[in-house]
């Protein structure tokens, strides 16, 4: 298949209603070739896989958020609070 230029909108079809994804290419391709021939049951299975990497992306999205406060909070100069030492 021949990949069109551009992100584009494709819509799955569900049990109940249509869902609208809008991806690059490659992925648009891929999905409409997996969705094509798939049983509702690989589809159930696709759609938890699909929501653990999403999951799992929030999680390592967030926990190098905090790596980077973290490394923040390290450049910034500290003192003890009081009265500054004379000279």
């Amino acid at each position: 298949m021949a990949a069109a230029r551009g992100y584009r909108t494709i819509t799955v079809e569900l049990k109940n209603q249509s869902v609208s994804v809008y991806t690059s290419p490659k992925v648009a391709d891929a999905l409409e070739q997996l969705s094509s021939s798939m049983t509702v049951y690989e589809g159930v299975k696709l759609g938890q896989l699909l929501e653990a990497a999403y999951n799992q992306g929030k999680k390592d999205g967030a926990r190098s958020v905090f790596e980077l406060v973290d490394d923040a909070k390290k450049e910034i100069p500290h003192r003890r609070p009081g009265r500054p030492k004379g000279s």
